[in-house]
């Protein structure tokens, strides 16, 4: 039997499970004085949707894709990261036209370093 909300009340998010599994639709970055926000929002077949946030310890772009593909591919329940775009995240933005910008080279690197950790995980598996 479901509980009812009160007014204001939202209900639970669902857990991360290892019965779903998920892929990363975008991504966003800000930055936090010397380290970068990694924003990885994640949907599923069922229409879930997601958000793991990586602070990674660097303020180099580069490196905090590469360490938050290695932290989300290394869940175990996240398959892919095709086609996923990557912005920075609006408070980063100078004008409205910046929030349209992909930045495809970080595209790169995070689905290379992601690819790569899947699968070095698999082989583990294996």
């Amino acid at each position: 039997m479901a509980r009812r909300l009160r007014a204001g009340q939202h209900p639970a998010p669902e857990p991360i499970r290892a019965t779903s599994m998920w892929r990363v639709d975008q991504i966003f970055l800000a930055r936090h004085g010397q380290r970068i926000e990694v924003i990885c929002s994640l949907v599923n077949d069922q229409g879930g949707l997601r958000n793991l946030n990586i602070v990674a310890p660097t303020s180099d772009p580069v490196k905090a894709v590469r360490h938050a593909a290695r932290h989300v591919a290394g869940k175990g329940n996240v398959y892919g990261a095709r086609q996923a775009r990557l912005r920075w995240a609006r408070e980063q933005l100078v004008t409205e036209q910046d929030e349209l910008i992909r930045d495809r080279d970080l595209e790169d690197e995070f689905l290379d370093e992601f690819e790569e950790t899947l699968a070095a995980v698999r082989d583990q598996m294996r």
